[in-house]
């Protein structure tokens, strides 16, 4: 059984095409937002479906992860890092970390390196860094987000569009992005929603539609104070 467990999780790391943590982002894809100052966003998030970046315990069973991530200001320079792992009842982890540095080179606009998915234990089970590049700017009709990772055998574009709107008072953000798979041989379209429930309580979903295998769908909730 743990040999089992074990050769799914190197199987679903394996096939992720960006497999990285949580740095802040649309859906499948990092943004060169950061998180604000002393702010920090604990987050619990499950994977259903078809296989994903989180889906590591085999398909069309549920995966669970915890994490968190949190920002410092440095002006001009803004850093964003955080630690998440894979929650299991056989083999858990690895803990993977993830840190970026943005700064705003113009008005409404943003540039961000960043790298995820640095392993910092079980490292022969965890699939190599995702490093990025990310330029943001905000048009105020819409929010428009393009950049470039490199992975070993998975390197990729990152595309992405969002706006948010008032619900009932409080922001609801919908967003879409675009990104390579299968060693840029596929491409994996994503559609996403965010809603603040309350001044600590974001969630957070969205559904992975790839060219190939089944649709996934990834729910979030982030608790969010400041320190």
């Amino acid at each position: 059984m743990i040999n089992k467990t074990r050769l799914l999780t190197l199987a679903a790391i394996a096939a992720a095409s960006s497999a990285f943590g949580t740095p802040t982002g649309l859906n499948n894809i990092p943004t060169a937002e950061t998180i604000d100052h002393r702010t920090v966003a604990v987050q619990f998030f499950s994977s259903f479906g078809g296989s994903n970046q989180f889906a590591t315990s085999g398909p069309g069973k549920t995966s669970d992860w915890v994490g968190f991530k949190t920002g410092w200001d440095f002006k001009p320079l803004h850093l964003e890092w955080g630690l998440d792992s894979v929650l299991g009842t056989g083999y858990s982890g690895p803990l993977l970390f993830q840190t970026k540095a943005r700064i705003q080179p113009w008005q409404d606009g943003m540039f961000a390196l960043g790298v995820a998915g640095v392993a910092l234990t079980d490292t022969r089970r965890a699939g190599d860094p995702f490093t990025y590049a990310m330029l943001y700017h905000d048009f105020h009709a819409v929010r428009l987000h393009a950049g470039y990772g490199l992975q070993t055998n998975g390197n990729s574009y990152l595309f992405g569009v969002d706006r948010t709107w008032k619900l009932f008072d409080r922001n609801f953000n919908l967003n879409a992005d675009l990104v390579q798979s299968r060693n840029q041989h596929g491409h994996i379209a994503a559609l996403g929603a965010k809603y603040f429930l309350s001044k600590h309580i974001v969630f957070e979903t969205w559904m992975n539609f790839p060219d190939r295998d089944r649709t996934s769908w990834i729910a979030k909730i982030n608790y969010v104070f400041t320190f």
